[in-house]
């Protein structure tokens, strides 16, 4: 059938040796090197010489900003001035024109970022775990395989599990890392609910998932399982800056009727709006763990949240600093902290890398406040490292896109989707989430042990984004664990 056809070729492309030509391999990584340290010192120093708008060395540039939002400040005052005292109605209109050009001049400020931190534990590891570990881990698997595992690789063959009448909760998994997620978790047995914004591309998903299901033979199968037996595969349109859809969401999960099990919080968006972008990548995420907190505790065995991360919260010192903390509307009213971000771009991924840090420290609050149920709600951070998903594509740009896919660099380089949701999802495999400790559980690449910043486990700073961020977001839409936030 043509699902099986596109499985074998998957596969094919999975176990097929990528070392064919040793010499050139290393003098193609001597390349790939030369141009990530010239990269990595394009991120490190991304503005010290020039101001890319106006072409002037960057103190210059600043000073020119300076003295022209002090002109703007004077014509403000001098129209307020004139439109009180009844001069004309253009004068306010000017008022306004003035302080919508001083809104637009303000130059935010930009977060103090440990790029070395990233760049070492981050990209460098990363491009080693890729080019070199990944390349010896499939030499020894065609090694030192089991001659069952050979049968099974040459005839691409793969089997699945019996239903577990469990739910499974994916977001953003229409695409990329997601949507391989969701496939592996149905070849696991779970129901598997994939919740995303493309309502045509999630039906294609479900249908997809459910083909491959039908075509493929159970390996072990339970004693309460007939032959026919299927997990459920369902699409729910979610969107995660939307609080009201979050809750939809749960009303239509708890409809199927199983238990939620499993809850990977993946959706995620880079480079768009600050406030988008803190919105969709910590308060929804936030939003639903809690909404499907209930139906989680239902479930008879342990439950498991994992948060998608990255390597990039390494290059976040702070998601928010003190002058953040104090500021107001123009009534002195205190305001919601996202509200105070800029409505600009998030152009050099600042806002990008807060979020997974803050996503962290949700984490840690997780940790040490949710109730210890028996059983317990596990809380699990994982980064699938450095993957060739759409949302890195979208973000570089056509144009290199298509010269790291030509030069084969993109092969070399990044994971595939699946290869990231084999690291995403080998998680709920280790023995690591049998522990019911507050301490932090951290997967990068698959295995646990991953390099997190000191930030990210940090109680004191998960307590102030707790106060300042998420509780002005959730507090009042969604219903708080018994006891949260009363240990300090």
């Amino acid at each position: 059938s043509i699902y099986m056809q596109q499985h074998a070729a998957t596969c094919y492309v999975h176990h097929e040796i990528l070392w064919q030509n040793n010499m050139a391999k290393l003098l193609t990584i001597l390349l790939l090197l030369i141009i990530n340290v010239s990269c990595a010192s394009a991120l490190l120093f991304p503005a010290s010489i020039v101001d890319n708008k106006k072409n002037l060395p960057l103190a210059a540039a600043k000073e020119t900003d300076f003295q022209e939002v002090k002109v703007s400040q004077e014509i403000l005052i001098e129209t307020a001035d004139a439109s009180a005292l009844g001069e004309s109605t253009t004068s306010a209109t000017a008022a306004t024109v003035a302080r919508s050009k001083i809104n637009n001049l303000a130059t935010p400020k930009k977060m103090k970022s440990n790029n070395i931190r990233w760049a070492v534990h981050g990209i460098v590891t990363e491009l080693f775990q890729n080019i070199f570990l990944r390349t010896l881990r499939q030499v020894r698997t065609r090694i030192f395989a089991s001659k069952e595992q050979r049968l099974e690789i040459q005839n691409c063959q793969r089997y699945r599990q019996s239903p577990k009448h469990l739910i499974a909760v994916v977001t953003g998994a229409t695409g990329g890392i997601g949507s391989q997620i969701a496939h592996d978790l149905a070849f696991r047995g779970y129901d598997v609910v994939i919740a995303a914004r493309d309502a045509v591309r999630g039906d294609a998903l479900v249908k997809e998932i459910q083909g491959l299901l039908k075509v493929t033979p159970v390996k072990e199968k339970r004693e309460s399982s007939s032959e026919g037996d299927l997990p459920t595969i369902s699409f729910v349109e979610y969107h995660a800056d939307v609080p009201q859809s979050a809750l939809d969401l749960a009303s239509s999960i708890e409809d199927l009727g199983s238990p939620v099990s499993l809850l990977i919080n993946n959706a995620g968006i880079m480079g768009k709006s600050k406030q988008l972008t803190m919105k969709v990548n910590l308060v929804g995420p936030a939003m639903l763990t809690f909404i499907l907190l209930p139906l989680m505790a239902k479930s008879t065995t342990p439950s498991t949240v994992i948060n998608v991360g990255s390597s990039a919260h390494l290059r976040a010192t702070y998601v928010i600093d003190g002058e953040s903390l104090t500021s107001g509307d123009s009534n002195g009213n205190k305001q919601s902290y996202i509200d105070t971000l800029p409505d600009i771009e998030d152009d050099d991924l600042s806002t990008y890398a807060q979020s997974k840090l803050a996503l962290m420290q949700f984490s840690t609050l997780l940790r040490h406040w949710l109730p210890k149920d028996n059983p317990p709600i596990q809380i699990v951070d994982a980064h699938p490292g450095l993957v060739w998903t759409p949302l890195l594509r979208n973000h570089i740009g056509d144009k290199a896109v298509r010269t790291l896919t030509k030069s084969g660099l993109a092969k070399l380089i990044y994971k595939s989707s699946s290869e990231g949701a084999q690291a995403l999802v080998s998680a709920l495999d280790s023995a690591s989430l049998t522990t019911s400790s507050k301490e932090q559980v951290y997967f990068s690449n698959g295995q646990p042990g991953g390099y997190a910043s000191s930030e990210s486990a940090s109680f004191d700073a998960s307590f102030q984004l707790w106060t300042y961020v998420i509780a002005p977001e959730v507090e009042g839409v969604v219903d708080l664990p018994e006891g949260w936030g009363l240990d300090r």
